[in-house]
């Protein structure tokens, strides 16, 4: 197992290393967080059963947010599961009871194509088998209490999750993505997830800070692992959102439209990619590199969200 009972498991999305689920075991019943996509769920049931534990006795599955590589396979698990309670936000809790106008929007966001071959397949979810949790809620899962905070600034319907037994918060996305997978760098190579359409810098800003009140030990990031440096990560995290910030609202003083303003996003997305690579002295993979090609497509998009609202007035 790994460190104070965290156990981290690797959902091959697309590769390795590039999302997790994490399982806990206390008193012979389970509990996961995450649960990527319809994919992974092979891989979390033989997690299961390499730790002794039936699926019958996982108590709690809980997502941070419902972006279908953190949710997406959540209705199948939940058929293995029959005993199991979903934990999400009061914003998350609909769209996992009827997913209809969650796929369409990411239909659209990725193709459908490309979509299908992601995610499908999937399925509503009973509403009695979903329990939402308010901000600051708590819950006692063995020896654990686990703490729920929400975090906009990726996605209004996202929270993180303090865990008293490992002093550690499972950040969904409210704490970036880690590229460099083999962490090589002089500091964590971490990248604000800018992805469309809730992408909000200044409160992308504050749930790093929320998550930093909780002075947690480590930090289990879905993308990807536990993370123990937790300050330095802060600070190149809070460096990216600036930087992104900076080329939505370059964007719109500009008043890029359409094509044009995604290009631009796009190029921006880029630069500070390079630009924090070198701050952070990072030497990349050709998977990382690889992988970059969509996080600058989605976080592009996702700028480009933003910068119109900047331009239409249609921000805080």
């Amino acid at each position: 197992m790994d460190v104070n009972d965290v156990i981290t498991i690797d959902c091959m999305y697309e590769r390795p290393r590039h999302a997790a689920s994490f399982l806990m075991v206390e008193n012979g019943e389970a509990v996961f967080v995450e649960t990527n996509t319809v994919h992974a769920v092979p891989l979390l049931l033989d997690s299961l059963k390499q730790n002794g534990v039936a699926p019958e006795r996982v108590r709690y599955i809980i997502v941070t947010h419902i972006h279908f590589d953190h949710a997406g396979g959540t209705s199948v698990l939940l058929d293995h599961c029959p005993n199991a309670t979903i934990i999400c936000h009061p914003r998350a809790q609909r769209h996992l009871v009827d997913p209809t106008r969650l796929i369409e929007s990411a239909t659209r966001v990725y193709g459908a194509e490309e979509f299908r071959r992601l995610y499908m397949p999937m399925h509503s979810i009973a509403e009695s088998r979903v329990h939402s949790v308010y901000d600051g809620a708590q819950m006692t899962f063995g020896e654990r209490t686990f703490t729920f905070v929400h975090t906009r600034g990726h996605a209004n319907h996202h929270m993180v999750i303090h865990d008293s037994k490992s002093g550690g918060v499972f950040t969904g996305d409210a704490f970036g993505v880690e590229y460099d997978d083999e962490r090589r760098s002089n500091r964590p190579f971490l990248l604000c997830s800018s992805a469309p359409t809730d992408f909000d810098p200044d409160e992308a800003l504050a749930s790093v800070d929320k998550v930093l009140s909780f002075h947690p030990s480590r930090l289990f990031l879905t993308h990807y692992g536990e993370l123990t440096e937790v300050s330095a990560a802060a600070a190149v995290l809070k460096e990216a959102i600036g930087r992104l910030a900076a080329v939505a609202r370059s964007a719109a003083d500009l008043n890029r439209r359409g094509h044009e303003l995604l290009a631009f996003c796009a190029a921006g997305v880029e630069r500070t990619i390079q630009e924090l690579a070198d701050t952070c002295g990072a030497t990349l993979t050709e998977n990382d590199n690889t992988a970059f090609k969509a996080h600058i497509h989605i976080n592009a998009q996702g700028l480009a969200v933003y910068a119109e609202k900047l331009m239409t007035g249609d921000t805080p």
